[in-house]
């Protein structure tokens, strides 16, 4: 099956349905992935992007049948196979111009996790957990989980997460890797619904600041959104309301 693709009004919920192998990914899935998230992208209606999983699992990781194979034909299509299909996922993810929320009901391991973390914003639900997985295959995470990990939580949550066989909602949390709750889906889309309200030039200028860890370029760009926004008509209608609330 492909990817499922629900609106929830300006919400895009987009759900891995391959619960027959846990939701892992070969190089077809993850196509039906990137596609899926290349569409959101592009759709100027979205305010928030949410992706769950239907199943037990959210992400086993990488398919690995699939990926034996593909270690068989060689390096070349090994090469292809990762930056087209694997890596072209969290590019997706990267370049949404909106919110990114995952929401983790149950494990999420190897590529999972990378998947998990790769976003705005994580939920994990009261079955869901993290592991590294990577490693215990002699591989590294490719599709940037470290650096994920590092960016949240920081190099010790780097290396606690490698050591742990599992890390649950409450762990995650206190890593500073994602919030827990007890439906990981309903919060997230809860969230999701929420941003859906605020204005949406706003909204995306956050979501791209976001992405911009050098300080000197993080405030030209936010000087120059904040020029415009302050200078477009909207705004002094919305601080007429404001005074008058």
């Amino acid at each position: 099956m492909p990817v499922n693709v629900q609106r929830h009004g300006d919400v895009v919920e987009v759900t891995l349905d391959w619960p027959e192998v846990r939701n892992a990914l070969g190089p077809a899935e993850g196509r039906a992935l990137r596609l899926a998230l290349e569409a959101c992208n592009v759709d100027d209606s979205v305010a928030a992007v949410v992706l769950t999983a239907n199943g037990k699992a959210f992400c086993a990781g990488g398919n690995l049948p699939e990926i034996v194979r593909l270690a068989q034909e060689g390096a070349d299509t090994v090469k292809t196979a990762i930056y087209g299909e694997f890596q072209g996922v969290f590019r997706a993810i990267g370049e949404c111009p909106v919110p990114f929320i995952t929401a983790v009901n149950g494990a999420a391991v190897g590529f999972g996790c990378d998947l998990a973390l790769a976003g705005n914003a994580t939920f994990i639900g009261s079955h869901g957990w993290l592991a590294q997985g990577w490693i215990k295959a002699g591989l590294i995470p490719a599709t940037g989980g470290t650096q994920y990990v590092v960016r949240r939580g920081g190099q010790q949550a780097l290396w606690r997460l490698l050591q742990a066989d599992k890390v649950d909602g409450p762990t995650a949390e206190q890593w500073g890797l994602a919030i827990a709750c007890e439906d990981a889906r309903k919060a997230a889309l809860e969230m999701a619904t929420k941003y859906a309200s605020y204005a949406r030039p706003a909204l995306r200028a956050l979501t791209h600041l976001a992405k911009i860890p050098d300080t000197q370029q993080h405030l030209a760009t936010a000087l120059d959104y904040q020029v415009g926004l302050l200078t477009h008509p909207h705004f002094a209608e919305q601080a007429q309301k404001l005074l008058n609330h």
